[in-house]
């Protein structure tokens, strides 16, 4: 199904299902992560907008260490998010906030991207 095609309340419902988003709420471990979203041709602009406003709300969210966003000097419209959450429980409780929420449920106008952009990391080294 196309994703111009489900309403965006079945968008963030498919998105927070996906498995790049599963964490187990009782991990204590950081939980750091990036996400990579590129711009549909013509929103730039209102993507960095939206991605500025999630940052500005996200960074004052209790379990937050860090959130970080980055445009791609050579390919305008391409946005990193550098995410860190005290721990699982954090980012479960990250995802549940209705700033999340309305952020995920533009993706499909503002961005190509989907849940497989936000990939979860875990250290090389302890």
């Amino acid at each position: 199904m196309d994703d111009e095609l489900i309403p965006p309340s079945d968008f963030v419902a498919e998105t927070l299902a996906h498995p790049n988003l599963a964490v187990d709420p009782q991990d204590p471990n950081p939980r750091p992560m990036i996400a990579i979203l590129d711009a549909v041709p013509g929103r730039h602009d209102d993507l960095r907008a939206a991605v500025i406003e999630l940052a500005c709300k996200v960074r004052l969210e209790p379990g937050c260490v860090e959130f970080t966003a980055y445009e791609a000097r050579d390919i305008p419209g391409r946005f990193y998010l550098y995410e860190i959450y005290e721990n699982a429980g954090a980012f479960a409780d990250h995802l549940g906030t209705d700033h999340v929420r309305t952020f995920i449920a533009s993706i499909p106008t503002l961005s190509t991207g989907g849940p497989g952009s936000l990939i979860q990391l875990d250290p090389v080294m302890p």
